[in-house]
C-alpha cells in the first residue's frame, strides 16, 4: 500500500496516509490538526542508496572535454535499454 504526503491548506499541517486502492473511493482525507478537509497531495521525498552491500558495484563518474568546458557523466549500475 503506498503512502502519500499531504498538507492541509489551512493551517499547513503535513502529514503521510496510507492508501490502499480498494479503500481510496470512500476515504476520508481531513487534518490531523484542524479537521479541515481542504488537503493537497506533495511530492514525497526518497531515500535510498546504490551500491551499499559488499560486492555491489558502485556508480561510477567519468569526466571528458567538452570544448572549453569539462562534463561529467553518472554511470549508475544495474540494467540498461
Amino acid at each position: 500500500m503506498p503512502i502519500y504526503e499531504f498538507r492541509c491548506l489551512e493551517c499547513g499541517n503535513v502529514q503521510e496516509i496510507i492508501v490502499s486502492s480498494s479503500d481510496s473511493d470512500k476515504m476520508e482525507m481531513k487534518c490531523n490538526a484542524c479537521d479541515c478537509k481542504n488537503m493537497e497531495r506533495m511530492l514525497s521525498t526518497v531515500s535510498y542508496a546504490m551500491g551499499a552491500g559488499k560486492g555491489d558495484p558502485s556508480p561510477k563518474v567519468s569526466t571528458k572535454t567538452c570544448g572549453e568546458n569539462t562534463c561529467g557523466t553518472l554511470e549508475i549500475p544495474g540494467p540498461t535499454r
